[in-house]
């Protein structure tokens, strides 16, 4: 995704950050410079604490400690971290179960073949997604507390949480939180997770979508946002990572799709599950969450004066 600065005179303050794998930038208008600068910097400090307590390679994580329990074992996260599994489980029941964070064991298995799904048998995968699935895990908010079942075999093996499909949009909510808290007070930003999410404030703040078929289509690809956030999720960058759990395979419903949400966590998760699901699936989706997702068809340019290659579902949302 793109994304344009709005349209005030004020010169942005932008700060890049390395964490979770990307580079995540913060372009904040205010007349204080100094202040919104500072602020970028509280904001990447609250990611860099976001992804010790989410990392699935962090043995001292809170997702590390998930792991560990066994049924009958209770743990106590970090408040974010329970924010963040609660907001799993909702997107997940919206989606009917096409978002799941619990896919770790399949990722781990996928990335050891190098995204070829060929590579791995079946009962490699038929073993990987039994030792998943989002009835395994047990929330108790007000507590903070997590623990789990036994997988689909009754083994008692580990839960592995992959927060891949949510987390930087869980991440920039939480910068969100700073940017505009007590101590900083900033009210006209754009928040960008490595171009695939991104959150916004003030503005108005024009967001391109529509990939590669912008050119050919006749939906409305560039966004001004006032607030919100808007994700994308496809293959061309990273091929068929994303895991249609329902189906046990690659996602390949749409070839890249984009979701509009008041959360980016939220943005983020349904852009992921939307891969995996049909036209009527996200619609109710959309409704269950206040969302809109804009799908791609995969076709060839000869069929556009047919059928328009992108196509939005689900009611238009206010800023």
């Amino acid at each position: 995704m793109s994304a344009v600065a709005s349209e005030t005179q004020t010169p942005p303050v932008i700060r890049t950050h390395q964490a979770m794998n990307t580079a995540f930038t913060a372009t904040i208008r205010s007349d204080d410079a100094a202040l919104a600068a500072s602020a970028a910097e509280a904001a990447f400090a609250r990611i860099d604490g976001i992804e010790r307590l989410l990392s699935r390679f962090d043995d001292t994580s809170d997702v590390a400690c998930i792991a560990a329990l066994t049924p009958g074992q209770v743990g106590v996260v970090a408040p974010e971290t329970m924010d963040a599994l609660v907001a799993c489980a909702r997107v997940c029941a919206a989606t009917g179960g096409a978002f799941d964070p619990t896919v770790g064991p399949v990722m781990r298995r996928l990335k050891k073949a190098g995204m070829k799904w060929e590579e791995l048998s079946d009962d490699v995968l038929e073993d990987a997604f039994a030792r998943g699935g989002m009835q395994r895990l047990v929330l108790d908010a007000e507590h903070r507390r997590v623990s789990v079942k036994p997988d689909r075999l009754g083994r008692d093996t580990p839960l592995e949480l992959d927060f891949g499909g949510i987390g930087k949009g869980f991440a920039l909510d939480e910068c969100a939180k700073v940017l505009e808290g007590e101590q900083f007070e900033m009210a006209d930003y754009l928040l960008d997770a490595g171009t695939s999410t991104q959150l916004v404030r003030g503005g108005p703040w024009r967001i391109g979508v529509g990939g590669v078929w912008k050119e050919r289509t006749r939906q409305k690809t560039v966004l001004e946002l006032r607030g919100g956030a808007v994700s994308g999720s496809g293959f061309e960058l990273q091929g068929a990572h994303v895991v249609d759990v329902r189906r046990k395979t690659a996602a390949r419903r749409w070839v890249q799709t984009w979701s509009r949400a008041a959360s980016a966590a939220v943005a983020d998760a349904l852009s992921t599950a939307a891969l995996s699901m049909d036209a009527p699936e996200i619609a109710r989706a959309c409704t269950a969450l206040t969302a809109r997702v804009l799908v791609a068809h995969n076709q060839q340019k000869m069929i556009d004066l047919i059928r328009d290659p992108l196509k939005w579902i689900g009611q238009p949302i206010g800023d």
